[in-house]
């Protein structure tokens, strides 16, 4: 496995592993980190072709503003855009994961995604979603990424 940091700050750290593209949130998005996910994921793309996208809310206050929720709904219409899959994980408790549940149900029923796309509410069956869609990695490769991330992000709030 050879884990490459694209992007980091307090509210994310953004990798990717050949063909996989790891976001990892410590916070809600604002429009510097939803611009990185783009640009970051459109350059990964375009050298290594189509990504599957494993998206994890560890921790956070849900506040989206409209910029970022017209931003989310933008890239999930993105047939060339993270083209292989997306998995968006919620593991907020209580009512900020019922609040950003809401915000991803949202984003993808405005953007309609063109590729096989899942939202979860634990991390194990998204990284076995991943993985049968993705066959160069397995589930103990994507878990062990991930968990590399998970580690460095900043504590919560």
């Amino acid at each position: 496995m050879a884990l490459v940091d694209l992007y980091a700050d307090g509210r994310v750290l953004m990798a990717h592993d050949d063909a996989l593209f790891l976001c990892a949130w410590a916070d809600a998005p604002e429009m510097p980190q939803m611009r990185a996910l783009g640009d970051h994921g459109r350059r990964v793309e375009a050298s290594h072709g189509p990504l599957a996208l494993l998206n994890v809310a560890f921790s956070g206050v849900p506040k989206f503003s409209d910029e970022v929720r017209a931003c989310s709904a933008a890239y999930t219409r993105d047939a060339a855009l993270f083209a292989r899959s997306r998995a968006h994980v919620v593991l907020l408790p209580g009512f900020r994961g019922a609040a950003v549940m809401a915000f991803i149900n949202t984003f993808l029923l405005l953007g309609r995604p063109p590729r096989p796309t899942k939202v979860f509410r634990a991390v194990e069956p998204a990284i076995e979603w991943t993985a049968r869609l993705l066959p160069s990695h397995d589930g103990a490769t994507i878990s062990a990424a991930l968990e590399q991330l998970r580690v460095r992000l900043p504590a919560a709030e």
